[in-house]
């Protein structure tokens, strides 16, 4: 009689050992949930109000192109900064490199015309604008607007140093076509380009 009563004991006892042993097992579950981040009632972290807000593209975009503007302030009038910056970057050319240009053949005038019938800012022959609205896929143009004056001159510069390799050959045969790339390190035009774009007054500003 007490020998049976002596192990039910030890069976209760061994029972009660084996669930306590469980109880850390049972709970892990529920207590790592939680650490994972898998509560969907945990509220979201709350932002600083202090803190800077991340900066505007386009604020950004607006501060470069007013860098680039001032970087030829001195040879372009204000009006026509945006649209020389802009379209020299679409064809990788240097903004002041054209504004040189422009500086040296128009003085910003869209309505000048050469004495061998050049037009507009950039001083394109109606032959060699011809060719190049063909090139362009334009149909129509005008060589007095400014926007396609600039758009043609500087897609044209820019097959030029393409071609030749080099701004300074280029520079010479954009103003006397292909024979002037034999002397062009003593072309007077490709000199005074180059003085305006190094910034020393080579003509009259018109504004």
């Amino acid at each position: 009689m007490l020998l049976r009563l002596l192990r039910r004991r030890r069976s209760i006892w061994a029972a009660l050992a084996l669930g306590l042993a469980a109880v850390p097992t049972m709970f892990a579950g529920t207590a790592a949930a939680p650490a994972e981040g898998s509560d969907p009632n945990l509220a979201e972290p709350e932002l600083d109000p202090m803190a800077a807000p991340p900066p505007d593209p386009a604020e950004l975009e607006r501060a470069r192109l007013q860098s680039q503007a001032e970087l030829i302030a001195d040879l372009a009038p204000e009006k026509y900064r945006l649209l020389v910056i802009t379209t020299a970057e679409r064809y990788g050319v240097d903004p002041r490199l054209v504004a040189a240009i422009i500086t040296v053949e128009s003085r910003w005038d869209p309505d000048a015309v050469g004495a061998h019938g050049e037009q507009g800012l950039m001083q394109i022959l109606p032959s060699t604008g011809e060719w190049l609205a063909g090139v362009m896929g334009l149909t129509e143009y005008r060589l007095s607007d400014p926007a396609t004056s600039v758009e043609m001159g500087t897609f044209y510069l820019a097959a030029l140093i393409r071609e030749y390799g080099s701004a300074d050959v280029a520079l010479a045969v954009y103003n006397g076509g292909p024979r002037a790339a034999e002397g062009w390190q003593g072309n007077a035009y490709r000199r005074r380009v180059l003085t305006a774009y190094q910034g020393v007054a080579v003509v009259e500003r018109a504004w």
